[in-house]
């Protein structure tokens, strides 16, 4: 709307005043010269080829500016500086407003798929900053010596009025202005960096129009307004480019300040973490004083679960020798002594004893650091045993022992006297289970094959059944449902089984009674 507003006026004649002209040139050196040294910094980070063309351009408008400057007549001499002549100064803004949208056009060119330089940083701004020299010099040596007594440039000026020619090369630039604006337009992705570019080149194209293009000559109308159109195009990207460095700034002091926050959180939980591990190892401390103190009743609780042990095993032999005892004396404390009962009750007395013997020698050898004695043992054999062993004791309880072995009798992996143990203690506890119970009192001792690899042996008895803890329970030390029991021998039991590499459980699936079995691994056949 200003440009528009301005086109009428444009030809209007105002006072001359080099002073302007000095400083337009000098505000558009400053800002174009510090908005080149912004970008090689950007340059300098990300090393793309646009980049360093981009501030070579801004850093070329700063040098021509300069001399453009110098060789301005009425600024610093009455025909300028440089051996400069009346054409001099004008082919100078040409080439100056025809260049730089020159660059900015090819950098919109590069910019989509522009690379990273190989070379060093510092090397490609010193060729940037050198070529801009080299050029700026070549364009002030043409448009002086050009201009000169040669004539090689036609003449722009003529009598204090522009030529049709200034027209011509004017609208050169003109053209060059509006194709960078478009490309930039149509290139994508449209960075901010690009968007004020094309700002720039709306601020140059109205600078061009009225200042050589519409206008009449120097120091009308359209010159100034111009001049002001351009100080604005040489400030635009610059202010910009501060503003957009004063804010990543203060992104940096805000992260920096959240950095600071958390280096004291972080020194914070450093002390407490510090604190806590202080603790914990002196929980650890407490912790090793502990387990000495629990391994010295580990080792007293050893000894009473040992003391324990015998007792529970020997109890069972000692009591059947106490019965045979008391009935071998009533038989022969008869009126006519029954030698041969007492005989067969005597031999009772000392199977019951050797056994106790043995239940001795199990439990020893059970805790000896010896390695324990394998061989193969025939499991139904070991069933027939323990069932005429303790069939004494099962009249006692009124229980019926029922045996089903296996059809072909497989030995197994162990020590005899170890499973006659084990077996022994699941009939015993099949025989209080079922003494205070009503009805039939049936147990049944059952071996059968699983699988190639294993034998698996069922006891299965009439009583009380499992007591409702989990199945697990009834394995451990000292746990008992019998108020005179101890507790300890379905864990030796259990103990034996898996030394053997077997397993033992229980299982109630019945309406009555309990079953509980154990599985052996059957012994290799030799060749």
């Amino acid at each position: 709307m200003v440009f528009l507003a301005c086109v009428p006026f444009v030809r209007v004649s105002l006072p001359e005043s080099p002073a302007f002209v000095v400083a337009y040139n000098a505000i558009s050196t400053c800002n174009d010269l510090t908005t080149s040294i912004i970008l090689f910094g950007h340059f300098h980070l990300l090393r793309t080829r646009a980049l360093l063309l981009l501030a070579s351009g801004y850093l070329f408008a700063s040098l021509i500016s300069i001399v453009q400057l110098l060789t301005f007549p009425g600024a610093f001499a009455p025909s300028g500086l440089l051996g400069a002549g009346p054409q001099t100064a004008l082919w100078l803004c040409i080439f100056w407003h025809g260049g730089f949208p020159l660059v900015v056009l090819i950098y919109a060119l590069f910019h989509p798929n522009s690379r990273k330089i190989s070379t060093a940083p510092l090397f490609a701004i010193t060729a940037a900053v050198i070529g801009s020299i080299v050029a700026v010099l070549a364009f002030w040596f043409g448009a002086t010596w050009g201009t000169g007594s040669t004539g090689f440039l036609p003449p722009l000026l003529d009598a204090g009025a522009f030529t049709p020619w200034q027209r011509v090369v004017n609208l050169a630039d003109i053209l060059l202005v509006v194709a960078a604006f478009i490309l930039l337009s149509l290139r994508s992705p449209r960075t901010l960096l690009n968007l004020w570019l094309m700002a720039v080149m709306v601020y140059w194209f109205c600078d061009i129009t009225l200042s050589s293009y519409l206008n009449g000559g120097r120091y009308d109308f359209g010159f100034y307004a111009g001049r002001i159109y351009g100080a604005l195009a040489a400030s635009l990207v610059l202010a910009v480019l501060v503003l957009e460095n004063w804010r990543l700034y203060r992104r940096l002091a805000v992260a920096v300040s959240r950095l600071r926050e958390r280096a004291t959180e972080l020194l914070q939980t450093n002390e407490a973490l510090q604190g806590e591990i202080a603790n914990r190892q002196r929980t650890e401390e407490d912790l090793r004083r502990a387990q000495a103190e629990l391994g010295r009743v580990s080792r007293m609780s050893s000894m009473g679960e040992l003391t324990s042990s015998l007792a529970d095993e020997v109890n069972h032999p000692i009591g059947a020798i106490m019965i045979n005892a008391e009935t071998c004396l009533r038989w022969l404390s008869d009126k006519v002594p029954n030698v041969e009962r007492a005989r067969a009750i005597a031999d009772r007395i000392v199977e019951d004893g050797s056994r106790a013997s043995k239940t001795v020698g199990r439990i020893r050898q059970l805790f000896d650091q010896k390695a324990p004695l394998r061989e193969a043992v025939d499991v139904d054999e070991v069933i027939r045993e323990m069932a005429v062993l303790l069939g004494s004791e099962a009249a006692r309880y009124g229980v019926s022992i029922r045996t089903e072995p296996m059809e072909k009798s497989c030995p197994v992996t162990g020590d005899r006297a170890q499973l006659q143990q084990v077996l022994m203690h699941l009939m015993i506890n099949a025989f209080d289970a079922m003494r205070e119970k009503d009805g039939a009192r049936d147990l049944l001792i059952r071996s059968q094959w699983e699988g190639d690899s294993q034998v698996t042996v069922s006891v299965s008895d009439t009583g009380v059944g499992l007591p409702q803890v989990p199945p697990d329970q009834i394995f451990k030390a000292f746990f008992s449902t019998k108020p005179n029991s101890i507790g300890i021998g379905l864990s030796i039991s259990r103990s034996i089984v898996e030394e053997h590499g077997g397993h033992l459980w229980a299982a109630t699936k019945r309406s009555r009674g309990a079953d509980f079995y154990f599985s052996l691994p059957i012994a290799p056949q030799s060749d």
